[in-house]
C-alpha cells in the first residue's frame, strides 16, 4: 500500500490523510512494535540474495484509546 496513494484517495480530508499516514508510518517503522503489534501469520521466501526468510503477510495492532481517537 502507498501512502501517497492513500493521500490521493484521502485528498478531501486532509486530517485524514495526515491521521492516516501517521498510522501507516508508525505500524511500519517504530522502534517499539512489539508492544502494540503481534504478528498472526508469515510465510517463507527466499531474498534476492537467496537466503531464506520470513515474511509477514498478517498481523494484529493494539492502540490505547485516546491513540486511536
Amino acid at each position: 500500500l502507498s501512502v501517497a496513494l492513500s493521500g490521493t484517495v484521502l485528498s478531501r480530508c486532509p486530517a485524514c490523510a495526515r491521521n492516516f499516514a501517521n498510522l501507516y508510518c508508525s505500524n511500519t517503522c517504530s522502534p517499539d512494535q512489539s508492544l502494540f503489534t503481534n504478528v498472526t501469520r508469515v510465510a517463507n521466501r527466499t531474498s534476492a540474495q537467496g537466503a531464506p526468510q520470513l515474511a509477514v503477510l498478517e498481523y494484529q495492532s493494539f492502540y490505547q484509546q485516546d491513540y486511536a481517537d
